[in-house]
């Protein structure tokens, strides 16, 4: 009941140049009249690392330069062309969801994003060798934990703290004591390809790689002992999952 829409349109591009050109055209492709297509940088001085975005924007009434150390927002509606960004910069921007048609983002590093581009399948701008390998899949019963998760917390709260935390961990929890493989990143690449947003996909990444580690982060209210049973049974039956836990 709280899920986010992640449905606008998604690219990756590589570094170089026939990718930043696919880039610009994709996002000049879904603006629409009165629009504004938003140049994100994790900082000022990074677009000088990359002349043809720096021209871009100087020369560009309806382009403009937005960066996270600037709060990230983008100022208008319209697309948003992300250079260099990892998932955390990514869960960042995704906060502000109102008024954004489109993203793209130009990749850096491979690895950093491979997750979300695992979960999200963005177009592939440029060269596409990159993608060529994706991240594994997660197991099933972590998948419908994670929906489960999805549809029962709150998505605009921080799951550091209070109810969303409590169950959070204790699915997380569960999934372990029944010895369910959890990858972090992956699962932060699912979160973040489902409406979780700001710090919470990279928090859930670190409880599953401290859970994983042996510790047991304090929660409240544990599932319930058949928790997985559960999961198991709404997998085989093929029926939605509700959110009685």
């Amino acid at each position: 009941m709280f899920d986010r829409s992640t449905d606008y349109p998604t690219a990756v591009a590589s570094y170089d140049d026939e990718g930043i050109a696919a880039a610009i055209a994709w996002c000049i492709q879904h603006m629409s009249v009165g629009d504004t297509l938003s140049v994100w940088t994790f900082q000022k001085a990074n677009l000088r690392n990359c002349d043809v975005l720096d021209r871009l924007v100087r020369r560009n009434s309806n382009v403009d330069h937005i960066t996270r150390r600037g709060g990230g927002a983008p100022r208008s509606s319209g697309p948003v062309l992300m250079a260099w960004p990892d998932m955390n910069d990514i869960a960042e921007l995704v906060r502000f969801t109102h008024g954004i048609r489109a993203i793209c983002v130009i990749t850096w590093n491979a690895n950093k994003i491979r997750p979300w581009v695992t979960m999200m399948n963005p177009d592939i701008l440029g060269d596409g060798s990159d993608w060529n390998e994706l991240s594994p899949d997660l197991d099933p019963i972590v998948v419908a934990a994670l929906e489960d998760l999805t549809l029962t917390i709150n998505l605009n709260n921080t799951i550091t703290a209070g109810y969303d935390k409590d169950d959070v961990v204790s699915a997380l929890l569960a999934l372990r004591a029944a010895r369910i493989p959890m990858d972090a990143e992956v699962m932060q690449g699912w979160a973040l390809s489902h409406g979780w947003s700001g710090e919470n996909p990279e928090q859930l990444a670190k409880y599953v790689r401290d859970i994983n580690a042996g510790k047991r982060p304090r929660t409240g209210r544990p599932v319930s002992t058949d928790y997985v049973e559960y999961l198991r049974q709404r997998l085989a039956s093929g029926s939605d999952l509700d959110t009685e836990r």
